[in-house]
């Protein structure tokens, strides 16, 4: 991929990797239209990269007994499948669509690793993004949570696992948090 593509949908990414890190990044990454409303990834189904938005948004949701819960959106400048290669479980958190004609980058999860013994700086500080990224949808988790269709809360304040848990094979967030509300599939 052409940096120069890629810096005009997002110039600060040069400045999270670096000038020296991008190459190798850019060597692995393909862009990709999608058309408004088309489904990216449904939730819990199989992933196997992450997906960088470059223009457009994405939205998120969950099924929950039959109800569509929104769960916010993703836009340009920020990642999604990020939870399927960290918790190793390689399934989708929830179902991403077009909200409206975007642009995505991808990487899939085995070009990452590839990346990870080529550039290990750029590894770090893309996987430094991730995690504050992360942090700030946590912080906004926690200041505006959600609320199923019958009006119970969904997604709490406090997301301590419970010591039981810990044994489990581990899973993404909206798992644990299904499990905390007895949800299924």
């Amino acid at each position: 991929m052409d940096e120069y593509i890629l810096f005009e949908y997002l110039p600060e990414l040069v400045d999270q990797l670096g000038p020296d890190h991008i190459k190798p990044l850019l060597d692995r990454i393909t862009l990709h239209e999608l058309e408004n409303c088309q489904i990216m990834v449904y939730d819990q189904e199989p992933i196997d990269a992450f997906f960088l938005v470059l223009s457009g948004r994405l939205q998120l949701a969950i099924e929950l007994s039959g109800h569509t819960i929104q769960l916010g959106e993703i836009r340009p400048g920020n990642w999604c499948g990020e939870l399927g290669y960290f918790s190793g479980i390689r399934r989708a958190s929830s179902t991403v669509t077009a909200g409206e004609d975007t642009t995505v980058a991808r990487l899939s999860y085995a070009d990452f690793d590839a990346l990870i013994a080529e550039d290990s700086i750029a590894v770090c500080r893309l996987t430094h993004a991730f995690i504050q990224m992360l942090i700030r949808r946590l912080q906004v988790t926690a200041n505006n949570p959600v609320v199923d269709p019958d009006g119970n809360l969904l997604l709490l304040g406090d997301l301590t696992v419970p010591l039981s848990e810990l044994s489990r094979k581990p899973h993404g967030v909206i798992d644990f948090i299904k499990s905390l509300l007895g949800a299924r599939g």
